[in-house]
């Protein structure tokens, strides 16, 4: 079982020193080849700013008067509830007098 062990990691290793060994041109060496450059312009993608179009405030104003002002935005269920009248808060001081 120990040899196995022993086997499996001398393996393992082998590969690690494999993968280690690349030839690496020296820094001396005038003649060593080197990866080619490539230019990448940071503004490559670059998109220039657009104003947005705005619409005209009267057409605004109107399409918000139709959709009953800032409560036309509400469905009309939350409308009928926020719009019924509350029952008076009992302060539970009746007997102050």
């Amino acid at each position: 079982m120990l040899q196995m062990i022993g086997f499996a990691l001398a393996a393992t290793f082998a590969g690690v020193v494999v993968a280690q060994q690349t030839a690496r041109p020296q820094p001396a060496d005038a003649k060593a080849a080197i990866p080619a450059l490539r230019y990448h312009s940071a503004f490559q993608d670059y998109r220039p700013h657009v104003e947005p179009q705005i619409a005209p405030w009267r057409e605004v104003n109107e399409e918000m008067a139709r959709l009953g002002g800032h409560a036309g935005h509400m469905p009309q269920a939350a409308r009928q509830e926020k719009s019924a009248p509350k029952p008076p808060a009992h302060s539970g001081h009746g007997g102050h007098k």
